[in-house]
């Protein structure tokens, strides 16, 4: 049977206060406190030592007291309205899944390896707490509903990369491009498990819809590979289609970088300088000429 120190009072190891037992000390049930049945760091201290945007200095502190981390009962802790580690010394005391558990039985990101870096750990830390955006209803509409969330992300980036190389001029071209898409995301994903069978299977699949959509590269006409820009007329449509069109064409530059230009804006700072006024962004340089052309402009019209 345990023995349980019956002292109303101990002193912090870090402190070295002596403060109130059961107030100011966490219940532990690791072996190397038995005796004591507490932390021998009072919560105050624990508090300067841990920090929750470095989830080395929580691994820290429960390895060296040899606590179990479990990810997920940290992850359900982070959602109480209470202190984060209180709650989860709250957990590794009272559920049954910390009973005879220490450090070695961490777990993170299920895995039990305890020679992950400090990097690896805050990924694994930081991966399990994201919250994953649901799937709109635009999308199981899209794509069906009889497919996981995981599915339905992964046909939408094949779909953004297919979508802008391939004319979907009717729903019958835009229904082949999607059903190619699904057979082919499942090759994907069958063949990243190891499924070779199944990746198999859905590789034909995915074929025979390639030839239907007329996605194969041997399918490609010279016309299929101009876009089918075969007259001036179809050139203009595509040029007024295109993404990001206006920033590419002819403007007039507010900043030039010719070497004149330059010369005045830094002569300029250094007169204002000198009189002890803040310097001149270009843009108001800018302004300046504006000003004087229109200035020079009006005087022409009278």
């Amino acid at each position: 049977m345990r023995k349980v120190n019956l002292l109303k009072n101990i002193t912090c190891i870090k402190c070295a206060k002596e403060k109130e037992k059961d107030r100011n000390f966490y219940n532990t049930r690791s072996e190397l406190y038995k005796t004591l049945g507490k932390i021998p760091v009072c919560k105050q201290c624990i508090k300067s030592i841990i920090n929750y945007d470095d989830m080395e200095t929580i691994y820290s502190f429960l390895r060296q007291f040899d606590i179990k981390f479990s990810i997920e009962h940290w992850n359900s802790a982070m959602e109480s309205k209470t202190d984060t580690f209180a709650r989860y010394m709250t957990m590794a005391n009272s559920f049954p899944q910390f009973e005879g558990s220490n450090w070695n039985h961490s777990i993170f990101e299920h895995s039990d390896d305890t020679n992950l870096s400090k990097e690896e750990k805050n990924t694994a830390s930081v991966k399990s707490t994201q919250k994953v955006e649901p799937i709109s209803s635009d999308l199981l509409i899209k794509w069906g509903e009889n497919y996981t969330p995981e599915e339905i992300r992964a046909f939408e980036r094949k779909y953004a990369m297919l979508k802008n190389n391939y004319q979907e001029k009717t729903a019958m071209h835009t229904e082949a491009l999607l059903t190619y898409i699904r057979y082919r995301v499942k090759e994907e994903l069958a063949t990243s498990k190891g499924d070779s069978k199944s990746a198999k299977e859905w590789g034909t699949l995915a074929k025979d819809a390639a030839t239907a959509a007329k996605i194969n590269p041997s399918q490609l006409s010279k016309s299929d590979l101009s876009d089918g820009l075969d007259t001036f007329g179809q050139l203009v449509r595509s040029v007024e289609q295109a993404i990001d069109i206006i920033p590419i064409l002819p403007q007039f530059k507010e900043k030039p970088q010719d070497k004149v230009d330059f010369t005045i804006h830094c002569y300029i700072n250094y007169i204002r300088d000198l009189q002890g006024l803040p310097l001149a962004s270009y843009e108001d340089v800018y302004a300046f000429y504006e000003q004087r052309i229109k200035e020079f402009e009006s005087r022409d019209e009278e």
